[in-house]
């Protein structure tokens, strides 16, 4: 019976805490040992976790020619504004990875710059166009907060490219791989099967 609890428990204990995993800041320093954001792992919307990387370029070179609503992990508005709601809660936070809401220019993509903007994708407005409407974040320093922060929405050329402007990028959601996973459940494996030996040679 004791066995039986230590193995309901390890089960339990395993699989909750690969389902509710950290946020993991994708940080790199420079020569200088500043810290920049280059995304996060782990970022849970709507209940599921997503990557996301901050990236410049044009909308076709980083959601798969910009041009179809499966080009974009966020493809309607209510989960566009859930993921929006997600990096403001969860990612552009101060904390031991870097002050990266106090320094919205620690992001990357917006390095220089005092407010940076960023534009996460996406969803088809009611009104029919080329375009897609994308959910843009709005993140300042503490000297420039203003009622306008948190965010707004603006239909996007395919062809709008961020590399010639510093405070603005773009952010690229993935589904995220839950790779502890599998090896979560192969050392449950392994701790069970050594519990069990070990108790048939008591009994023996």
């Amino acid at each position: 019976m004791k066995v039986i609890k230590v193995i309901c428990t390890l089960f339990i204990f395993g699989f909750v805490s690969v389902s509710h995993a950290a946020v993991i800041f994708i940080t790199e320093k420079d020569a200088n040992a500043v810290t920049s954001l280059l995304g996060a792992d782990n970022v849970e919307v709507n209940g599921l976790f997503y990557n996301v990387r901050f990236l410049d370029g044009t909308c076709i070179e980083l959601f798969n020619g910009c041009d179809n609503a499966d080009d974009f992990v966020f493809n309607t508005s209510d989960t566009a504004f859930a993921a929006a709601n997600a990096l403001l809660d969860l990612v552009f936070i101060d904390g031991v990875d870097g002050n990266f809401d106090t320094n919205p220019e620690l992001t990357n993509g917006c390095v220089g710059s005092r407010a940076c903007f960023i534009d996460s994708p996406g969803f088809v407005p009611r009104l029919k166009s080329s375009r897609f409407r994308f959910v843009r974040i709005i993140n300042r320093d503490e000297e420039r907060r203003r009622k306008v922060d948190g965010y707004t929405t603006e239909l996007v050329e395919p062809e709008l490219d961020f590399r010639s402007n510093g405070a603005r990028t773009y952010a690229v959601w993935s589904e995220a791989v839950e790779a502890s996973a599998p090896g979560t459940a192969m050392i449950l494996l392994m701790g069970i099967a050594g519990l069990l030996v070990s108790q048939r040679r008591k009994q023996a």
